[in-house]
């Protein structure tokens, strides 16, 4: 349990969505990119209010974004298998109710009306 908690407890920033490299043309008629040699800048993609959002990552900035991202993928991870976890605890726990559930025995003549 340690070891799935663990993630949670650092300080360090992480920075939601996913780092890539974006390609795009520029549109001026005699630019490279009018012949396939794309544009391509480092961007977080990330989903906000449902709707993906792109930024771009400054320059000088790439490792320290990189690895902001990659913490919060982590912890992602370790909040799906902490969830994984509880779900089958919660299993076994109300597996175990069950059979320690005993009825209250009814003879046939005090049976309560609903």
């Amino acid at each position: 349990m340690k070891q799935l908690i663990e993630p949670f407890f650092s300080d360090k920033p992480v920075i939601k969505g996913s780092v890539y490299e974006l390609k795009t043309k520029c549109g001026k008629p005699g630019c490279k990119c009018a012949q396939g040699q794309l544009h391509g800048r480092m961007v977080v993609s990330a989903s906000e209010k449902g709707k993906t959002k792109l930024r771009v990552i400054p320059s000088g900035f790439l490792v320290e974004v990189q690895g902001k991202v990659s913490r919060y993928q982590e912890l992602r991870r370790a909040r799906k298998r902490l969830i994984e976890v509880h779900k089958k605890m919660l299993k076994v726990i109300d597996e175990m109710e069950a059979m320690r559930r005993e009825e209250i025995p009814v003879s046939g003549q005090n049976k309560a009306s609903p």
